[in-house]
């Protein structure tokens, strides 16, 4: 544990507002920094090699505690839209895990993906995150808002249209379901499960 860590207060966390203020910055004691801006690269590893260890990544136990959360929660507060951590947070939430241990001084897992993109609203990896993280979390209309977002940046994005395809199957929105397959697959996107979704679809409804 470094030492800005160590003095930071254990405060309950506010999930209506996710500690965001309109037209002000996230604020921390580290940064924040921008795991995009290659200007803050060099400020990355003293939250990474003590925090984000693989253990951790793999929600096996934590540096700082034994809760993986613990350090997954604080490298999001010093980097905020970092794509691996919010995976593991997302993975860690959707697993119940959660459930049984105190969880006052973390966020919900929509705040950290709504902090995310209120420090880089551009950031279409964790956008698409997020997306998954509804859609996993069976929040279909919300994922869609999000996936479309991503598609008007990334509209040849093969991941995001084999995802969005799996959201629409469903959904049970077959036709839209076999657009984005299709363009996945034009795109060269390697598995086989959406378009195993579709056919299982249509030989449904025949």
């Amino acid at each position: 544990m470094d030492a800005s860590h160590a003095g930071e207060a254990v405060l309950s966390k506010n999930n209506s507002t996710c500690g965001i203020i309109r037209g002000e910055p996230l604020k921390s004691s580290y940064g924040p920094f921008d795991f995009l801006n290659p200007a803050h690269k060099e400020k990355l590893p003293i939250v990474l090699t003590a925090h984000f260890t693989p253990q951790v990544e793999r929600l096996i136990r934590g540096q700082s505690s034994f809760n993986p959360m613990s350090d997954i929660h604080y490298t999001l507060e010093k980097i905020p839209n970092y794509h691996r951590a919010l995976n593991s947070m997302s993975k860690y939430m959707l697993s119940g895990r959660h459930v049984s241990k105190p969880m006052d001084e973390f966020y919900s897992a929509e705040c950290y993906f709504k902090r995310a993109l209120y420090f880089r609203q551009d950031d279409a990896m964790a956008r698409m995150l997020f997306a998954i993280h509804l859609h996993r979390a069976g929040k279909l209309n919300e994922a869609e808002k999000q996936y479309l977002i991503v598609l008007e940046q990334q509209p040849d994005n093969p991941e995001l249209n084999y995802n969005l395809g799996l959201l629409y199957v469903e959904m049970g929105n077959i036709s839209k379901a076999k657009e984005h397959a299709e363009t996945a697959y034009q795109l060269k996107y390697p598995l086989p499960g959406l378009a195993d979704k579709i056919k299982k679809m249509e030989n449904s409804v025949n």
